[in-house]
């Protein structure tokens, strides 16, 4: 797992590095600067003699930058640093790179007003480095310096922002004002949660992150709840040679109704394919030739509706044996909506204490009875994209919700000692215990109905 981290996170991580190790805050500038050093430098590794515009702060960030252009010029590019700032302004960590930068005597100038930006036009860089703002900031950028991100966005050449396309809030998915349209981003230690969702990411480009010399043991703090599921934590249970179907899971699916065969095929149809031993797909009698013809592989079991040709509590008789020896169910999906349904999906949730996937229908059912929250279910799943998982919130707003989803994940899981899947780009999954995965796979061929 990949810890992601907020803002305040790393700034814990970089004191306890300096301070309690003892490892000099100028090292871990260094080393980010020679780590973004790398990546620029194969970025430009065919042009002869590349141009390079380095735009620096007053701050941290900038002072990443000066270790930046210093080692480009030490390898035979042509770099002008650019400092928005006034010189009196630079100190600390920064200023020692300063003056390293003022002693090689590699090109630098300070700006400070519009009109001298108007100035740089007369050379077209190779690259430009955005190395202005950093982790740091809250709110929008304003002032001088929106002039200053306008201005980087309109080179043509391709952007490299170091640690944080500036203008981003590094801890947000939100993008209150005017950002970087980076092409490459290079972050230090750990990717910050802007890196990871939208719309914030779209400001990205391609992510690096680069080694500063905190050590591992810091890196994966337990405090940190926050992570990206990596390829190596992905695995599944090994099968004996022996093994057999009564031995590999049995699935109950209790989804479906008239004009929703096609929910009730896919979520069954994905029991099948991760690998469950045995799955019975409960449906109303009448939709039975259709899914006989749709499924060949999945167990039907027609249920009595009565006069109604959905599911209630009628229904529920004749499926209660699948609900007693199944392993698992799967609820929700094309089940309707009618108060009939909602009563037969209460009903048989009030009663059901092993593992279970709720989506879909069910999901709406229990957004209407939020007492059945007062029992825990730690072993049950919730599946609900942003606007069913609104349903579940008091007195928070979708622009809200939009913005601060981890934590409204998180304090839901554990209140309600559940777990919870919050589909989106990326989906992330919260437990009872706070802890955060987020699921970086998927692309926008996703935005499609059923893929859920």
């Amino acid at each position: 797992m990949l810890n992601i981290v907020t803002s305040d996170e790393m700034r814990e991580m970089d004191r306890h590095t300096i301070e309690d190790l003892g490892v000099p805050g100028v090292v871990l500038m260094e080393n980010a600067g020679v780590g973004t050093y790398r990546i620029i430098k194969n970025m430009v590794k065919d042009l002869s003699e590349p141009l390079v515009f380095v735009f620096c702060g007053k701050g941290n960030n900038g002072g990443d930058g000066f270790v930046i252009a210093r080692h480009l010029w030490d390898s035979g590019c042509e770099v002008h640093i650019f400092i928005i700032a006034e010189e009196t302004d630079i100190s600390g960590d920064a200023r020692t790179n300063f003056d390293i930068v003022k002693k090689m005597q590699i090109p630098y100038s300070f700006i400070t007003e519009e009109d001298q930006l108007d100035d740089l036009w007369e050379e077209y860089p190779d690259i430009v480095v955005d190395a202005l703002l950093g982790t740091g900031i809250k709110g929008a950028v304003h002032g001088f310096m929106v002039d200053v991100i306008r201005f980087i966005n309109g080179f043509e050449c391709p952007v490299v922002a170091v640690d944080v396309p500036s203008g981003l809030n590094a801890d947000s998915p939100d993008v209150e004002g005017d950002v970087i349209d980076s092409d490459v981003t290079v972050t230090m230690a750990l990717p910050k949660r802007c890196h990871v969702f939208h719309p914030a990411k779209s400001h990205v480009g391609e992510l690096y992150i680069a080694d500063i010399g905190i050590p591992k043991n810091v890196r994966n703090s337990d405090k940190i709840l926050v992570h990206m599921v990596e390829k190596e934590d992905i695995f599944l249970p090994l099968r004996q040679a022996d093994t057999h179907k009564y031995k590999c899971g049995t699935v109950t699916v209790l989804a479906g109704s008239p004009g929703f065969t096609g929910a009730a095929t896919l979520s069954s149809e994905a029991a099948l394919r991760i690998g469950a031993g045995l799955i019975t797909l409960a449906i109303p009698e009448g939709l039975g030739p259709v899914l006989e013809t749709k499924l060949t592989e999945v167990i039907k079991r027609p249920y009595f509706t009565g006069d109604a040709a959905h599911f209630n509590t009628k229904s529920i008789p004749d499926i209660q044996d699948l609900l007693d020896s199944c392993d698992v169910l799967a609820i929700g999906p094309g089940l309707g909506r009618s108060p009939e349904t909602i009563e037969a999906i209460m009903d048989v949730l009030n009663n059901f204490k092993k593992p279970a996937v709720i989506d879909a229908d069910a999901l709406f059912a229990m957004s209407k009875h939020p007492e059945i929250f007062k029992t825990p279910h730690p072993n049950w799943i919730l599946t609900p994209h942003h606007g069913e998982f609104f349903r579940f919130l008091k007195d928070i707003s979708k622009e809200q919700l939009a913005v601060e989803f981890i934590s409204l994940a998180q304090n839901f899981s554990r209140e309600n000692k559940i777990n919870l899947l919050l589909k989106g780009a990326p989906s992330i999954v919260s437990d009872p215990e706070g802890r955060v995965y987020v699921n970086p796979t998927g692309n926008p061929g996703l935005a499609s109905g059923g893929t859920g």
